[in-house]
């Protein structure tokens, strides 16, 4: 910020003109940035701007950009960021980012926002078949200097959430209805990005990986004999049965990130999971058994949350914990776009107000008030999360090496 500001200090300057360096020889006639998550927000627009300084326009797109894009043109807190990007993307831009590239007026392009005089965002469905899309492109990365000892490779198999009605979810803003790549096309991709970078480890980075999918990849990638390691994310629902967890095993899969979310049923039935308690204790254990590495997910602070739901996921937790490889627990929030922000009063919020920051989705919201006891039994329930941990909890943020430490594992029991 004090850099958009032109408050930076020298040693600033310097990072980011080394860091560009190579862009501003190569002097493209634009530059496209990817904001994934709303935290990239700040570190993006100093680099545009360094950039914009140097006559080399940028345009912005990414998953988060599906709240309030025109904010991203707007004047805030002093900054005119219309002065830093020439366009906005949102929701899928690949052929709205080449009918920009090939010239195209942007009042004619679809998903973009653009300054002329005023802010004009243009609505539009321009998505592609995903079986039309090449594999990904990783040619320009310097993939030798990620911080991993293999190269783990992301390939995106669909888009969107086949369940799509978590209350609290609004990643469906991003993509809208579920689309799914084939999975011949998958199998394909797989081996061409294993031939072309020399590595056999992949994110399957879906949303979520349906069981009767995960059926039929699983088929695919053994009978065309492709010797893959993966991870991806799932639900645990009673599709996962003992032998198709088997099955993900031999075809590859080494972890898997399980939205469980609550081990509450009262909880899970109104967030509509579509899962059922002992359903998810059957899978972890099953995945576990077939020699998969469990990360499981859990949303804690919920509105309506009783200081006996608080113990029982605590248990939940302790009960199964033999076949947990590590626990990722977050405090709820409240998103603009989620079901249970068109509808608060249905889930125990009485008032929501938005936030200040025009970028920011996340609400403020009065509900339920906490007693000193709910309060100490949320601290203790974020300690268990740690300690029941069967391997180091930052494998929860450095993914990629959990992948690789579980193959190696894997080949290697009594290490």
């Amino acid at each position: 910020l004090n850099y958009l500001k032109g408050r930076a200090d020298d040693y600033i300057i310097d990072f980011f003109d080394c860091l560009l360096w190579p862009v501003k020889q190569y002097h493209p006639d634009v530059v496209g940035f990817s904001q994934l998550v709303l935290p990239q927000r700040e570190i993006t627009a100093a680099l545009a701007a360094h950039l914009r300084r140097e006559d080399i326009p940028s345009v912005l797109g990414g998953a988060s950009l599906w709240y309030n894009p025109e904010a991203y043109l707007s004047e805030v807190n002093g900054i005119d960021y219309s002065r830093i990007f020439d366009a906005i993307f949102f929701g899928e831009g690949e052929l709205s980012l080449r009918e920009y590239v090939e010239g195209k007026p942007k009042e004619n392009i679809c998903n973009i926002v653009f300054k002329k005089e005023r802010i004009i965002k243009n609505e539009g469905t321009t998505r592609v078949p995903l079986d039309d899309l090449p594999p990904p492109d990783f040619t320009d990365f310097s993939l030798e200097s990620y911080y991993a000892p293999i190269v783990v490779l992301p390939l995106l198999t669909s888009r969107g959430c086949s369940w799509n009605r978590c209350t609290f979810c609004t990643h469906y803003k991003s993509y809208g209805e579920y689309r799914a790549r084939s999975i011949e096309k998958v199998v394909e991709d797989l081996k061409e990005l294993q031939k072309r970078y020399k590595t056999s480890y992949f994110l399957l980075a879906d949303e979520m990986i349906h069981p009767q999918r995960f059926h039929a990849l699983s088929d695919s990638i053994m009978k065309e004999g492709l010797n893959i390691r993966f991870y991806s994310e799932a639900k645990p629902t009673n599709g996962f049965t003992r032998d198709l967890l088997q099955k993900i095993f031999c075809a590859g899969a080494r972890v898997l990130l399980w939205g469980v979310e609550s081990g509450t049923q009262r909880v899970l039935d109104i967030i509509d999971k579509g899962t059922s308690v002992p359903h998810i204790e059957r899978v972890l254990k099953d995945s576990h058994e077939a020699g998969i590495w469990n990360m499981v997910f859990m949303i804690m602070r919920y509105p309506t949350q009783t200081e006996e739901e608080i113990e029982e996921d605590i248990q939940f937790l302790r009960r199964n914990a033999p076949y947990i490889s590590t626990v990722a627990g977050s405090p709820f929030k409240l998103e603009v776009g989620s079901r249970i922000y068109e509808f608060p009063q249905g889930f125990g919020i009485r008032t929501v107000k938005k936030s200040v920051n025009p970028f920011n989705p996340v609400c403020e919201y009065e509900g339920k008030e906490l007693s000193e006891q709910e309060d100490l039994l949320y601290k203790k329930y974020s300690v268990e999360c740690l300690l029941l941990s069967r391997v180091s909890w930052y494998f929860g943020k450095m993914r990629d090496h959990m992948l690789l430490y579980a193959d190696h594992l894997s080949k290697n029991p009594h290490q």
